[in-house]
């Protein structure tokens, strides 16, 4: 596969995670306004659903690349960083989504909701640091 459609294939794939991560904000939003509203209960499913298409096609198309361009090796420290962050922001996006979960069984209390909040802005957090890490490759001269 060309580079030119590994890195569409990364950048794609990058996206629908953010998309992901972008509608379980909007379901904690929704909820914060009105816990018993029916938008987040509809909204999680399909956020869950992104971020993890999302994230796996954003880790396979990355080592893909890291592997397919010689300049790049999957031993520099930008992309080990890369792949430490994915698998945080991983295992948080998965978190959430099991955390949305709770509204398919009929509601969730204040702590849930907290947990939510203090797991959304981690993951915003974590994404932000993966979009500085792609951008300016830290560590390479």
């Amino acid at each position: 596969m060309s580079y030119d459609w590994l890195l569409f294939l990364h950048v794609l794939s990058t996206f629908t995670m953010v998309t992901g991560a972008a509608l379980f904000m909007g379901a904690l939003l929704a909820l914060r306004r009105r816990p018993d509203t029916v938008i987040a209960a509809r909204l999680a499913p399909a956020a869950t659903i992104l971020w993890g298409v999302g994230s796996l096609g954003a880790i396979i198309f990355g080592i893909w690349l890291a592997f397919h361009v010689s300049a790049y090796s999957i031993t520099d420290g930008w992309i080990i960083l890369a792949i430490v962050l994915w698998a945080i922001g991983g295992a948080i996006g998965g978190r959430i989504g099991r955390g949305y979960s709770a509204l398919r069984g009929g509601g969730i209390g204040a702590m849930e909701l907290n947990q939510l909040t203090i797991m959304n802005v981690v993951l915003a957090i974590v994404l932000l640091a993966i979009l500085y890490d792609m951008i300016y490759k830290p560590g390479v001269g």
